[in-house]
């Protein structure tokens, strides 16, 4: 990755003058936060100093089998379906998958200045004026609302083929079996038996996000509405009820272990996120709880398994290490919720 690193710069320098303008150069190129060290930023330049667009470019990890989150390319036609859908996404400038130009798959989208309502570093994202961040979670619960009820079937039908909630949990659960303490493999599959025995089996199908947070969500700083929802990756069709779970369970002290939920800087009531989500969709968000208790078991095998990951040496990530202790705290939170 360092090599691929280096060689970046003068490759998106040529990318640059073929593509956007002759004579182009670039500068401030720097990795974007989260997506593995596989997006980064950078500005553009003609011929005076001021820059004339900033960017953000993102890639396929090299060498890896293009699949799910790992595809970019697989972005590029709901992009184009959501810009013209009115969904406020970053605007994709080009995407491309020869290798000639950076050795994997590419995509390139505007940058935006606007930020976050960062769920643990509040000087990183948007501040709200006397600390009130219930008008930009309802803008948020908003924002995913007109995600859900986008007509898929004549934009997307093509696109992807609908998952149902029976494999999303054999999949996940394939996850937990590779979880790092045998603990959290017995109280994963404990959750996730007490889902299968209560899915209420009536889902709304849709466009789902799949990791839709206040990090994924930007905000424009003057006046706080949702400038872009960002990191579709794992966006899918399916039971869009999934979203609600998520944002509700990431922003719910309560999912977490003790240590975890101290630092979190976005709490919000479950009863919250529900009344926002029908106020804005116009019907009952049935079947919640079970959404926010699949939320965490979905979330709780992707943790015992980065955690494998870390203290086995194949992804070292520190952060994987101080979340270890909400695993257990997301599985006995999700069998809760489900009266279990």
């Amino acid at each position: 990755m360092t090599a691929f690193r280096d060689e970046l710069e003068p490759r998106l320098t040529h990318w640059a003058d073929t593509v956007l303008m002759s004579g182009a150069t670039i500068t401030g190129l720097k990795p974007m936060p989260g997506n593995a060290g596989l997006s980064f930023g950078f500005s553009v330049h003609s011929g005076g100093d001021e820059a004339v667009r900033r960017l953000v470019i993102r890639f396929a990890p090299p060498g890896v089998t293009r699949k799910g989150n790992t595809d970019v390319l697989r972005q590029v036609p709901l992009l184009g379906v959501l810009e013209g859908a009115g969904i406020p996404v970053a605007h994709l400038v080009w995407s491309t998958g020869d290798p000639a130009w950076f050795g994997t798959d590419a995509i390139v989208q505007d940058f935006l200045p606007s930020k976050p309502l960062h769920m643990y570093n509040r000087t990183a994202g948007v501040q709200p004026l006397n600390d009130d961040i219930d008008p930009y979670v309802e803008r948020a619960v908003s924002a995913i609302v007109a995600v859900h009820q986008l007509d898929w079937q004549s934009m997307l039908g093509e696109w992807e083929a609908p998952r149902t909630i029976g494999g999303e949990l054999d999949f996940w659960q394939r996850l937990l079996d590779k979880a790092a303490e045998d603990e959290w493999k017995i109280a994963g599959e404990r959750l996730g038996n007490a889902l299968r025995q209560t899915d209420p089996g009536h889902h709304a199908i849709g466009l789902f996000h799949g990791d839709y947070q206040t990090n994924n969500i930007l905000f424009d700083q003057k006046d706080g509405h949702v400038s872009a929802i960002v990191d579709w990756e794992i966006a899918g069709i399916g039971p869009v009820g999934v979203d609600a779970g998520w944002l509700s369970m990431m922003t719910d002290e309560s999912a977490w272990h003790e240590d975890r939920a101290r630092t979190m800087k976005v709490r919000v009531e479950p009863d919250k996120i529900r009344s926002w989500y029908e106020k804005s969709s116009g019907h009952d968000l049935v079947d919640f709880d079970w959404y926010r208790a699949y939320a965490c078991f979905r979330y709780g095998s992707i943790a015992g398994f980065n955690v494998r990951l870390h203290r086995t040496g194949h992804r070292v990530d520190p952060e994987n290490e101080l979340i270890a202790p909400s695993v257990p705290a997301l599985f006995a939170r999700g069998l809760a919720l489900l009266g279990h």
